[in-house]
């Protein structure tokens, strides 16, 4: 479910607070990867040519370095990801309880990440959980935390919270995030001639490889002229498996996982109510926090991060359409016009026309050559001077 219902009525008002922190979390992604965006589009890699007998490789002659606010700002997202379910399980605990938790209480509230289900009725037993009643085994919260385990999963290595917890482990104990420049993919324009790419394009795969000075990236016969699409990325290392994933990826699906996921089933014990939105401001206070909730905005921010990526190719696939059209507008109208329009409405048109209706082509063409005139004299929509 994605819309609210009686705003938000299954959060109650002691479990308000973690939307404050679901709000900086997605402010915090948002920070990253608009960092991440502008590293990529900047050309981060410096690419040359080596020839050896009769083949041609591409190969990484120098990588930009890596802005080091990008590893400390994923770090802080992860860290405020995990703390959302520490503090959602604390404040939980006092609420069943009917009074604040004790100075000597209070070190046993955590939220563990167990690989079998032995593990976790050890951690169950430990620290004197069993004094606390909520934390006696067989308790509603008990059976909500046991649902959320690593161990529910046939790939525990890979379950949201056991890779939560690996990342903010080594975030608070050892350094910040784990990351690295790699390549997620090499398209070649014409594949058929003979040319060998160091990876395939694998959509929502999350893949890429390792980059140093001296990478082949692609492989060609010698003496062919092909132009290759090479595609860096910013991907995160999981400390325990070592597997390097895209970093929008990491971080989208780790947040989507604690908030719709994991602190629904802490409270409720189901995921199945209402998506608490990722958009609230917290830049100003709030009287009404829960008429606050209505107002807030439900894309994420690796979503939005993914539209504005897909916004800035079609921005310029735009141009490269229309531009050649007899009675298309000049190019620097029509650069004019695409950027006085928002990511949304870039998208949206060139939905439009990868549907093929030519009503669509005729309208859009309209739209900029409404634009120039509006411009005036001085902006011309003809066809001159291209």
């Amino acid at each position: 479910m994605s819309h609210p219902d009686a705003a938000y009525a299954w959060l109650p008002d002691h479990q308000l607070h973690v939307t404050h922190t679901l709000a900086h979390v997605d402010h915090t992604i948002d920070q990253a990867l608009r960092l991440i965006h502008a590293y990529s589009e900047q050309g981060p890699l410096t690419l040359g040519e080596v020839a050896e007998d009769d083949r041609s490789h591409m190969v990484v002659k120098a990588i930009a370095p890596l802005p080091a606010a990008i590893p400390r700002l994923v770090a802080d997202a992860l860290t405020q990801l995990r703390a959302a379910l520490e503090h959602t399980l604390y404040a939980e605990v006092e609420s069943l309880l009917g009074r604040p938790l004790t100075k000597e209480e209070a070190p046993r509230i955590e939220v563990p990440a167990t690989a079998t289900e032995r593990d976790f009725d050890q951690w169950l037993r430990g620290r004197r959980r069993a004094d606390i009643p909520p934390l006696v085994a067989g308790e509603p919260l008990v059976e909500r935390l046991r649902r959320l385990q690593p161990f529910q999963q046939t790939d525990s290595d890979n379950h949201p919270l056991r890779v939560l917890a690996m990342h903010t482990n080594l975030a608070k104990h050892r350094m910040p995030a784990l990351a690295a420049t790699r390549v997620g993919a090499v398209y070649p324009d014409t594949p058929d001639k003979g040319v060998e790419v160091a990876i395939a394009p694998d959509p929502g795969a999350g893949r890429s490889i390792a980059l140093t000075e001296g990478s082949v990236l692609a492989t060609v016969p010698r003496g062919e002229r092909i132009f290759l699409n090479v595609f860096p990325t910013v991907a995160l290392q999981r400390p325990h498996t070592d597997a390097w994933i895209v970093a929008a990826a990491e971080l989208g699906a780790l947040e989507k996982w604690v908030r719709t996921v994991a602190i629904p089933t802490l409270v409720t014990g189901a995921a199945d109510v209402s998506n608490l939105p990722p958009q609230l401001d917290i830049t100003t206070g709030h009287n009404d926090a829960r008429q606050a909730l209505l107002g807030a905005g439900h894309i994420p921010a690796a979503d939005r991060a993914t539209a504005r990526i897909s916004a800035a190719v079609s921005r310029a696939s735009l141009v490269d359409l229309l531009a050649p059209l007899p009675d298309s507008p000049r190019r620097d109208v029509l650069r004019a016009w695409i950027a006085s329009l928002d990511d949304a409405q870039v998208l949206e048109r060139m939905h439009r026309l990868a549907a093929g209706q030519v009503v669509a082509l005729v309208g859009i063409l309209a739209e900029a050559h409404q634009f120039a005139a509006a411009q005036g004299p001085g902006s011309p929509s003809t066809a001159g001077g291209r």
